[in-house]
């Protein structure tokens, strides 16, 4: 959404028919969340549908009314949705597609593994702090017990909207204040 305007060079025409700098921003943020909000919802409640209608013949029963299901769903769909506002704001940060996605994906695929080789005392500590890792399961899971060093479903998302929000706050003071 962000990074390869800069790349092209294409930011300095986006800021010649909008200066304002924020609302460039805010209106950037908001497609991305209106668009995402849509494919990652039809994509979440379609895939449950399908995986329902592929098991039908082995009698498996599959129905939103079962605990924690329709909760994985809405919570897999806005998982999807804060990942790209988490991306946005490290774009904005760097302005650089490869540095971007590669933050992207050590914040929420290695440093998640990296805490695993810590002590267990403090592993236990980080656990719920850390997005990815241990959080998706604890946001996606409807069979099983809830991992007592984790916050609920709910909480889990709470904290990576966090980091999400701080990401994004930051991507936009920023883009407010550096040359194109």
């Amino acid at each position: 959404m962000i990074t390869s305007e800069y790349s092209t060079g294409l930011v300095r025409t986006s800021l010649t028919v909008m200066p304002r700098r924020g609302t460039l921003y805010a209106a950037k943020a908001a497609v991305l969340v209106a668009v995402s909000l849509v494919v990652s919802f039809a994509t979440s409640f379609g895939t449950f549908f399908l995986g329902r209608n592929l098991l039908a013949s082995t009698h498996t029963p599959m129905s939103l009314s079962q605990p924690a299901v329709l909760r994985s769903l809405v919570i897999t769909a806005l998982f999807v949705d804060v990942c790209g506002l988490f991306a946005f704001g490290i774009g904005a940060l760097v302005r650089n597609t490869a540095g971007a996605l590669t933050l992207s994906f050590g914040c929420l695929a290695l440093v998640p593994q990296l805490i695993r080789a810590l002590p267990a005392f403090l592993y236990n500590n980080l656990v719920a702090w850390v997005p990815g890792g241990q959080a998706i399961n604890a946001m996606t899971a409807t069979i099983g017990g809830q991992n007592p060093d984790t916050f609920p479903a709910w909480g889990e998302l709470a904290v990576f909207a966090g980091y999400a929000a701080i990401l994004v706050a930051a991507g936009a003071v920023v883009f407010s204040r550096r040359d194109a």
